[in-house]
């Protein structure tokens, strides 16, 4: 694992994101249900805080395998998937 300097930018994200998750998992007063848009907002901040953090961190971090393009190999048709192009096909030469 990487050594990552904790600096106080890194430690104010951190502290930031903590905050998030916590009203995430904050439950409503009783009777009381949360609104969409309060839950929306709630989860915007979490996902604002998880990027913030991530962004701040020194790169080396992550796995290289993370970033890896894996060549993307063509999977054998079904013989439904089959069906339909034929039948497009065949619809298009009409």
């Amino acid at each position: 694992m990487t050594n990552i300097p904790m600096t106080d930018r890194i430690k104010h994200l951190v502290n930031e994101l903590d905050e998030a998750v916590k009203t995430m998992r904050q439950e409503p007063e009783d009777g009381r249900t949360w609104s969409w848009e309060d839950e929306h907002v709630a989860g915007l901040n979490l996902a604002d805080a998880a990027e913030a953090l991530i962004l701040a961190l020194p790169a080396a971090i992550w796995p290289p395998s993370w970033f890896k393009e894996e060549p993307e190999q063509a999977r054998p048709l079904t013989p439904y998937e089959k069906q339909l192009v034929d039948e497009l096909l065949e619809q298009l030469g009409s």
